[in-house]
Order: C-alpha cells, then sequence, then structure tokens
C-alpha cells in the first residue's frame, strides 16, 4: 500500500522555523520545522514564506525549496495540505486569517500558545472550525517519546495516585510555562482549579511569572518561577504512591517505592533509579511524526487546538483582572 504524503509549505524561516539546526549535525539534530518536515516521508515540503528575503534564500540554498515573500502568492500557487505557521506569538491569529482567507488547507500546525491571549486563541479556533481545517498547535514537549512513556505509566498505574507536582520554569507563564501547563493537561486531565499564591515579576516583555498551585484531575501540581538572566532552568519532579519520576536537563530517571527490609511497614525510594529514553534533541522530528499520525485519522499525542485553547483558558486564571 503506498503511504499518504501530504503537501506542505511553512510560514516563518525564524529560528523555530529555519535556524536553529541550521550548522548542526542532520543525524543528531532535528530542531526546526524546515528540516523536521523535510526529512519525512509523510511531508512534501513544497515552500517556504518570510518577508526576509536573507532568510528565504538560505532556506531555497539549504532545502532546494521555492520561497516566497508573500503568503497569497505562494498558497495559490501550490494549495498546500499542511500550512505550518512558525510566526510571532503577535502575528499568529493575523497570519492564520490571512491564510484562510486565500485557501482553506486540511490542516494548520501553529506555534504555541496560539494567539497573544485567550481572546486571540478563541478566534483562531473558531475561524478554523469555520472553514472545516483541523487545527494542531506545536507544543513539543507531549511529542517527546518520553512523555508518552509518562502518560502511558500514569494510565497504567505505575505512577499511581495520589500524585503530587513540581514544576520550575522561567521566561513567562504564558510564554515558557505553558509548555508545562499543557503537558499537565495532557498527563493529568482538566484542571480544575488555580491559586495564584504570588503573582511574581514581568521578566522582559515575556509576562508575569507567578508562583501558582493547580489542582487537575489526577495531580496537585505547584510552578515556581526561576531566574533566566542567571540561568535556564526546567524540571519536572513527580512523587506518587509508587514512587518518584524527575525530569531534568539530562533526562528522566524514575525511582520506585520498595519496602524496607529491616523495618516493618515501611518504604523508601530505591538507591537504583531507571533512566527513560529522551529524543530532545530532535524533537520537532517527533512533533512531525506525532501530526502525521494524526492527519492519517489516526490517535496522536499532539496538541489540537482545543486542546491549546484549555491551556490558555487555564493561564487566563492565573493573570490579573483589569
Amino acid at each position: 500500500m503506498t503511504k499518504k504524503v501530504f503537501s506542505c509549505i511553512l510560514i516563518g524561516l525564524g529560528d523555530i522555523g529555519l535556524n536553529y539546526d541550521l550548522h548542526r549535525d542532520q543525524s543528531k539534530y532535528i530542531q526546526t520545522h524546515s528540516r523536521a518536515f523535510f526529512l519525512n516521508s509523510g511531508f512534501d515540503m513544497q515552500g517556504g514564506v518570510d518577508i526576509n528575503s536573507d532568510a528565504c534564500d538560505t532556506f531555497t540554498k539549504k532545502y532546494n525549496v521555492k520561497s516566497f515573500n508573500i503568503i497569497e502568492e505562494a498558497l495559490n500557487e501550490i494549495k498546500p495540505d499542511l500550512v505550518i505557521l512558525a510566526v510571532p506569538t503577535s502575528l499568529q491569529f493575523l497570519a492564520i486569517k490571512e491564510v484562510l482567507s486565500c485557501f482553506a488547507p486540511k490542516s494548520i500546525l501553529c506555534e504555541k500558545p496560539m494567539g497573544e491571549n485567550l481572546q486571540d486563541g478563541k478566534k483562531i479556533v473558531s475561524i478554523c472550525k469555520e472553514k472545516d481545517v483541523s487545527l494542531y498547535v506545536n507544543y513539543i514537549r507531549r511529542c517527546l517519546p518520553e512523555s508518552k512513556e509518562i502518560k502511558k505509566q500514569i494510565d497504567e498505574g505505575i505512577i499511581n495516585a495520589p500524585i503530587k507536582s513540581v514544576v520550575w520554569y522561567s521566561k513567562g507563564i504564558s510564554h515558557n510555562g505553558a509548555h508545562f501547563i499543557n503537558l499537565m493537561e495532557y498527563w493529568f486531565g482538566k484542571c480544575l482549579d488555580v491559586k495564584v499564591i504570588n503573582k511574581g515579576r514581568e521578566f522582559e516583555g515575556f509576562g508575569l511569572e507567578p508562583l501558582v498551585h493547580m489542582k487537575f484531575e489526577n495531580s496537585e501540581v505547584i510552578m515556581i518561577s526561576a531566574w533566566e538572566e542567571h540561568f535556564s532552568h526546567y524540571t519536572i519532579e513527580i512523587v506518587s504512591s509508587t514512587g518518584r519520576l524527575y525530569w531534568g536537563n539530562n533526562g528522566l530517571e524514575w525511582t520506585n517505592a520498595i519496602k524496607s527490609k529491616n523495618f516493618t511497614g515501611y518504604s523508601y525510594l530505591s538507591d537504583e533509579s531507571e533512566e527513560i529514553h529522551s529524543g530532545g534533541e530532535k524533537y520537532q522530528m517527533h512533533v512531525a511524526d506525532e501530526l502525521y499520525i494524526a492527519m492519517t485519522g489516526n490517535y496522536s499525542s499532539i496538541s489540537s487546538g482545543v486542546q491549546a485553547l484549555q491551556t490558555l483558558q487555564t493561564i487566563d486564571l492565573m493573570l490579573p483582572r483589569d
């Protein structure tokens, strides 16, 4: 049986679109939409779009794919199955609106968080629904093999209730914090309650960095902001009745709770931990893989537009009211 192939164009040839892995070993790093979709046999990359002509030239030279400065010109010529949208957050709604005024593809992959705020997110979901376009959002972490393995272990009770989690993040709750909130919603179900313990500071245009307590269907979560200007720090610690999971900069490890041989009725964490496979260096490859699964009508871990809207609704509860 012939494998189905989806034509696609990439709008936005900046860092996540083109630059992050431009000069890195292709066999080790797949960190941009350009490389991920160019290499994935389920997609046929047919064009790139950017207002910067130098970026277009670099893209065309690197991938031997035609580039355009104007969205309308690209869509009129190519009419792709998929539009990958890698433009700044402030331009996401306007770009989707422009795309859909020209042509309605089968699917759109939008960068997170899907608009500047909840209102933008609602408009994006609404306009895609109106045009019968499947909308997906590039929340990378939930597409990684280790994230799917953790979800499986939670569902199977290996990581079993009661569960409490601590997340360190930085660069704004709406910017980087959104990644972890979306991931917690994927693992633990709907967020049922949000309490802002401290509203935190506003960091260099990335927005507020509050200290928050959240209650999900299957876990309580504390999110604490670090200081990006000193060093990047993003970690997740999950403590459950069956053990401890730690996701740090060097990967994931699971440590089982075991019964004490010396003290009746006591249990403790084992001295030995199990490493869980990490796909971090090829993170965008996993997004492309999961998107292909979704576009062929199968269950996928990729975030839908509706799920990303739920994340925006959760974030909105953390922001001060006018």
